[in-house]
């Protein structure tokens, strides 16, 4: 009883604001502790029927960021995982950040590891580097490139709207081909193409599309990650391909990560019908289905949406994930070099803004105890 009292005042402490930091290390063991589960569902709901009474508006949302803050409405417990919640700027949770971090194994959280600092840091990405390479071989820089109209092919216009969106738009019977380049280190970069269907492209992607569509099919290859909306044309389906790869619709949305460093090609769908094909293999996704496409196509059920658009939705977000593949997203976000010194045996659960520079989402990482890093220039060291 004395504890859960201990329980009230930290979490009052902690939802306006004014926790210290030896109270949030207090706070976050009694969290753990899966014997407190029950009465931080019952803080929880009276925490927002509180909110609900105020008189102050809610932020939109603010429910849904309010259930982040609990690990009964984060993790199901068959996970096992060892849940951490600290206060931090990252997140807008009701006017106070919040992150998560979760770790696979049961591990002391020590004041070290929390208080802990990468020495030295590296920026997100803050510019747009996209390129498109024009039919003739001319390359244009977007980022330098004033709003307005930035080529013409044929009777086609390529204008770069205020937000930095790029929209093709008019017709040409000539099959003219561009491909807009996003390298690592770069901004999220989205365009629309000439019949209105729109893509947005992941750091470290790229894609070949024809100016204008013309004959019984729209295709475009891509490399890398995209996330597509299709505008809906019966008559004329829309096709991305990687190598083998080939995924047909006729007006539909669904994210592609296809990166080479990947063993497999990801394709979720989110609204709509796609039909896969890879060779003699082939399958048809529905809502919410995710196939993993290799020699075969694997298609599951259990595919967790925020995580597959949280690039798009500007968030770094593991649910379960090994080290390496974090990393991965790593070095094409931030464009750096990453080196492992030693093997970690250990998934991660962690959601944190893109915007922050790369030692925030490490030290996240860091809180676990099961991995620390030294950044030394462009390069990042991976070690027990």
């Amino acid at each position: 009883m004395m504890e859960h009292s201990r329980l009230y005042y930290l979490f009052d402490c902690y939802t306006s604001g004014r926790i210290t930091s030896s109270e949030e290390l207090e706070f976050a063991a009694l969290v753990i502790d899966p014997a407190n589960e029950e009465v931080l569902v019952e803080l929880e709901a009276r925490y927002w029927e509180k909110l609900k009474d105020s008189k102050d508006p809610l932020p939109e949302g603010a429910e849904n960021s309010l259930r982040n803050i609990l690990p009964a409405s984060v993790v199901p417990l068959h996970k096992k995982m060892v849940r951490v919640v600290a206060a931090a700027s990252i997140i807008l949770m009701i006017g106070l950040g919040s992150y998560f971090i979760f770790s696979n194994k049961n591990e002391t959280i020590s004041e070290t590891a929390v208080k802990g600092t990468v020495p030295k840091d590296i920026q997100a990405p803050n510019t747009n580097r996209a390129t498109i390479t024009l039919a003739n071989g001319q390359t244009v820089y977007i980022d330098s490139m004033a709003n307005g109209s930035l080529a013409t092919q044929g009777s086609v216009i390529v204008t770069k709207l205020a937000d930095g969106k790029i929209v093709y738009s008019g017709n040409t019977s000539a099959i003219i081909y561009n491909e807009l380049s996003n390298p690592r280190g770069s901004k999220v970069i989205d365009m629309v193409f000439s019949d209105g269907s729109h893509v947005w492209l992941n750091a470290g992607s790229s894609i070949r599309y024809p100016v204008a569509f013309e004959g019984n099919e729209r295709k475009v290859s891509v490399t890398g990650e995209a996330y597509f909306e299709v505008a809906h044309n019966t008559a004329m389906p829309f096709k991305v391909t990687k190598g083998e790869m080939e995924i047909a619709v006729l007006g539909t949305r669904f994210n592609v990560n296809a990166y080479d460093d990947e063993a497999n090609i990801k394709v979720t769908l989110l609204g709509g019908s796609v039909k896969i094909s890879n060779g003699a293999a082939s399958g048809l996704l529905k809502p919410f289905q995710q196939a993993q496409v290799a020699d075969k196509i694997a298609i599951s059920n259990d595919v967790d949406i925020d995580a597959v658009m949280a690039w798009k939705n500007g968030l770094f977000y593991f649910d379960g994930t090994d080290i390496k593949t974090i990393m991965r997203e790593v070095e094409k976000w931030y464009d750096v070099e990453v080196n492992y010194q030693s093997d970690i045996q250990a998934s991660f659960v962690a959601k944190i803004s893109r915007a922050e520079n790369v030692s925030e989402l490490l030290k996240i990482l860091q809180l676990t105890d099961l991995v620390h890093f030294k950044i030394e220039g462009n390069k990042i060291t991976v070690m027990k």
